[in-house]
């Protein structure tokens, strides 16, 4: 058993789609159909169940899959502090991000990290929909700002700011251009949603199952990051719901961010793998929760509190 055969597992477990898995490891797919026989020979037994219609883990692919996650982040962790040594021992901040994070936290929060921490190397990368866990497992990225529910035993998910969430239509669509729509409004409507490697209780939020109770109608296009999303909601192909924030920085002539009068708002939360906790990225979180409280304070904000958050007053200013 590899590095290699269980990124290749790993890739297939969370698709669960040979094709998908195939396209984001840049991989033949019966290359990786052989890497699997493979690694299913060494164990002794089936890791997936398959069909001409779908693909399943078995509960040894389910155990395994855990332990492969855990063993790659680990691998990919060993290999960063190495690298960092090797070039003068400084220490490095992987940030990553599911769509834009508000300016009133990103820019005063790296700011002030930086000053606390000159000799940290900060890198910040844009996540597509199906990184926005594994970047995180595999190391690629030490936090993550993220959209609730995530509900993952092993990532730690700290809320910061609430945000009213928005429909996205076409531009022709019949509600394109009310000033706000109920959820009773897009009833029957059919919904672009998120890759299936995405958690299912995240892609119903957006879809507001929990709202309607029931699951809507699908598209059967899949958009992989936001342009596309945006670029197949524009052309007709269904709707769907997302934070305000998306409007502001992703306008486009064929699509219109509409708010949802009734909907659960949207949570902005910062992520890190459990195992990966240690006294810089917990600085990081702390301090992204105080930078949290000051914005939802700033005249205009638009941002409100999580639940259970430290009041605006209780924190000093810098």
């Amino acid at each position: 058993m590899d590095l290699t055969q269980l990124r290749s597992f790993v890739a297939v477990a969370e698709e669960l789609h040979f094709s998908r898995a195939a396209a984001r490891l840049h991989l033949a797919q019966s290359s990786l159909s052989a890497q699997i026989r493979r690694l299913e020979a060494e164990v002794g037994g089936p890791l997936l169940q398959r069909s001409t219609r779908q693909v399943r883990l078995t509960p040894a692919g389910e155990l395994l899959l855990g332990e492969a996650r855990a063993i790659l982040a680990a691998a990919d962790g060993t290999l960063e502090r190495v690298r960092a040594l090797a070039h003068g021992g400084s220490a490095s901040l992987s940030i990553a991000s599911l769509g834009p994070v508000p300016g009133s936290l990103l820019s005063p929060l790296l700011s002030t990290f930086s000053a606390r921490r000159p000799r940290v190397r900060i890198d910040v990368r844009a996540l597509e929909f199906s990184q926005m866990l594994t970047a995180l497992r595999t190391g690629r990225a030490d936090v993550a700002f993220l959209y609730a529910p995530i509900a993952e035993a092993d990532l730690d998910v700290t809320p910061l700011l609430c945000e009213p969430r928005v429909a996205v239509l076409p531009s022709v669509h019949r509600l394109a251009g009310a000033e706000r729509v109920s959820v009773h409004d897009l009833a029957g409507e059919t919904f672009v949603s998120q890759p299936v490697s995405t958690p299912q209780a995240w892609r119903d939020f957006w879809m507001l199952v929990p709202e309607t109770g029931v699951r809507p109608e699908l598209s059967p296009y899949v958009g992989d990051n936001i342009e596309e999303w945006l670029h197949l909601i524009g052309r007709g192909e269904g709707v769907d719901t997302c934070p305000a924030i998306i409007g502001h920085y992703f306008s486009r002539p064929d699509v219109r961010f509409v708010p949802v009068v009734d909907a659960a708002p949207a949570t902005l939360v910062v992520a890190v793998r459990h195992l990966a906790r240690e006294p810089m990225v917990d600085e990081f979180i702390a301090l992204a929760v105080e930078t949290a409280v000051r914005a939802a304070a700033l005249p205009g904000a638009g941002y409100t509190l999580p639940a259970g958050a430290v009041a605006p007053g209780s924190i000093p200013p810098e």
